[in-house]
């Protein structure tokens, strides 16, 4: 059977926990899209429910104090297919009771911690590479097109840096923007027409109108903020506090 999830990592922990409730042994998981799916298989959409989500989640966090971190980024790859190389290492994290990255001799585990690491160093090059442009107000704003959307694993080391200024960082690849003030940060989605930044004084008045714009609550991607966030990136996690 495919089970389809909404695309947040609580949809995926949630198929996960009905998989295993099923006891289905040839179970794959997709995220779901807007048309009809093209399968021989039987499937299944699950309803994203955070209570059986964090009961995997817990499952996950005797294994190994880094194994529900790495899944996690792991999964921001959104590389096809990545969904059910978390469910293979799931699997044999869960059979041995010990942490599945310290079983890469697994095929599925190999490849998923190869593609954590590719999320990984795609961070750290976001960390080292952002440059923020100051414009009118005191607003920084910096443009990135990083190969994978990893925003929400850069917000607190941008905003520790930053704690008493506004600022954004857009990332244009995947049309998603931290903002980010004294009282903390968030990420929004962006518009269809980014205008470029302002050079030399040039549109500022637009960008100031521009940043009012994506800021407002309304645009807030409140799914992105709900789900899980490793603690060593987000000091924030709903369920903590």
């Amino acid at each position: 059977m495919v089970y389809y999830y909404d695309n947040t990592f609580d949809g995926l922990m949630t198929a996960i926990f009905e998989i295993y409730s099923a006891r289905d042994e040839e179970a794959m998981i997709e995220p779901a899209t807007d048309s009809a799916p093209l399968t021989l298989y039987e499937t299944r959409s699950v309803a994203t429910d955070t209570g059986k989500s964090s009961r995997v989640q817990k499952g996950l966090r005797r294994l190994g104090p880094d194994v529900l971190e790495r899944l996690y980024i792991a999964w921001l790859s959104r590389e096809e297919g990545v969904e059910n190389l978390i469910l293979a290492a799931v699997r044999v994290g869960f059979a041995s009771g010990k942490d599945p990255f310290e079983q890469r001799t697994h095929e599925s585990v190999y490849k998923l911690d190869s593609i954590r690491a590719k999320v990984s160093r795609e961070r750290e090059r976001m960390l080292q590479f952002v440059r923020f442009k100051k414009l009118a107000d005191n607003l920084y704003a910096a443009d990135i097109e990083p190969q994978y959307d990893v925003l929400e694993l850069i917000g607190d080391h941008f905003h520790g840096r930053f704690p008493q200024s506004r600022f954004m960082i857009r990332n244009l690849r995947h049309h998603t923007a931290i903002i980010a003030a004294p009282s903390g940060w968030y990420i929004t989605t962006l518009p269809e027409d980014n205008p470029p930044l302002p050079k030399d004084g040039e549109y500022e008045d637009l960008w100031r109108v521009y940043f009012k714009a994506i800021a407002n609550e309304s645009r807030k991607n409140l799914k992105l903020q709900q789900q899980f966030v490793p603690l060593k990136y987000r000091k924030h996690l709903t369920e903590f506090n």
